[in-house]
């Protein structure tokens, strides 16, 4: 049985929405069949943020914007989860649910703030967020399980630093 592959030309236009962010199919094929993977490409100042989707099968990918060989390492990532050649299910769901999570928290903050996010090896506060001024001060750190509550201790943490920092004024 051959492989998934993507071909040269659907590479190039990955590259287009690669820069530009959006929605987009990207077909797979082997000799005896093809299906499309749906491509959510989100894009920041330093970062693309990527999402795939194989039908009920998700995983996510971070490229570094400047990063020469990113195209490469998207076809690479690509034809690997189709040929299941990647950690696929929890891990992905976990990976995905952090992002989230970390865009709730940068919602919070504002472009002032820059906002950190790591796992944790606790089942019931899987993440850690610590945010930091542009000192580098940390301005707000706690661990939760889920987007919401991570985004409104860190809130009120922010408040309150804002309120301790004004009193040094």
């Amino acid at each position: 049985m051959s492989e998934f592959t993507i071909p040269l030309r659907r590479v190039m236009l990955l590259q287009h929405t690669l820069e530009s962010g959006g929605k987009t199919v990207c077909q797979m094929l082997r000799p005896e069949r093809a299906f499309d993977a749906q491509l959510e490409i989100e894009n920041d100042q330093r970062r693309h943020h990527i999402k795939a989707s194989f039908g009920p099968l998700t995983a996510s990918l971070t490229l570094l914007r400047g990063d020469s060989s990113k195209y490469q390492a998207l076809r690479d990532f690509l034809q690997d989860l189709a040929n299941g050649r990647t950690d696929s299910g929890r891990q992905s769901a976990e990976a995905i649910a952090m992002r989230e999570a970390l865009e709730a928290v940068n919602a919070v903050v504002g472009p002032s703030l820059s906002a950190y996010i790591s796992p944790t090896n606790d089942l019931e506060k899987p993440f850690r967020v610590i945010v930091l001024n542009h000192l580098g001060e940390i301005c707000a750190a706690t661990k939760g399980h889920c987007q919401d509550d991570l985004a409104e201790t860190v809130r009120n943490q922010i408040r309150g630093f804002d309120d301790a920092m004004a009193k040094y004024a």
